[in-house]
């Protein structure tokens, strides 16, 4: 083989190794944003009313499930969990585990003293975990246009005045209404 095929030979073996390393590299930085956790979500009084899904921020489904549930899911930095009821009066006593931090739906409130008002009024919350918080620095709030308004429960409703959950049906952001 003569110099110049070695060089170029030599180029193309550094070349390819390089490209391996840095697809490696960025690889790996992926995925250092997830984990695999557990999950387990507990039967409680009613579980035939128990219904929970984990969400990506944008409301793609990563896991979803019933009580009582146990298994194990590869979640993302942020994410939200969506925890139905379908009677109304939260989960009686049945909690979502994710890995070890424990979330209920209204599963230890006292109707009468603390709410005041019925239980069926509540089917539905969002939990959000860092959703709200990605990129709103870089966020023009000229090319924000919300179509989806949500209470502090996570409700969807009309806007009027005070604090929302809204969402464009890609990003998620806190907002303060005053008319």
């Amino acid at each position: 083989m003569n110099k110049g095929k070695l060089e170029y030979v030599a180029y193309l073996v550094l070349t390819i190794a390089v490209s391996v390393f840095i697809l490696i590299g960025i690889s790996k930085a992926a995925n250092a944003q997830q984990q695999t956790v557990f999950v387990e979500c507990t039967t409680g009084e009613y579980p035939d009313e128990v219904t929970w899904q984990i969400l990506t921020c944008n409301g793609g489904i990563l896991l979803e499930g019933i009580a009582p549930y146990l298994g194990a899911v590869v979640l993302p930095e942020y994410y939200q969990i969506a925890m139905q009821d379908s009677y109304g009066d939260g989960w009686n006593g049945a909690y979502l585990y994710i890995d070890e931090t424990e979330y209920g739906f209204l599963s230890d409130v006292d109707w009468i003293d603390s709410i005041g008002t019925w239980p069926q009024d509540f089917k539905d919350t969002i939990i959000d975990i860092g959703c709200l918080t990605i990129g709103l620095e870089e966020l023009n709030i000229n090319t924000f246009k919300p179509i989806y308004y949500f209470d502090i429960l996570g409700r969807e409703v009309e806007p009027t005045n005070g604090f929302y959950i809204v969402s464009d049906g890609t990003l998620t952001r806190k907002i303060y209404i005053h008319r």
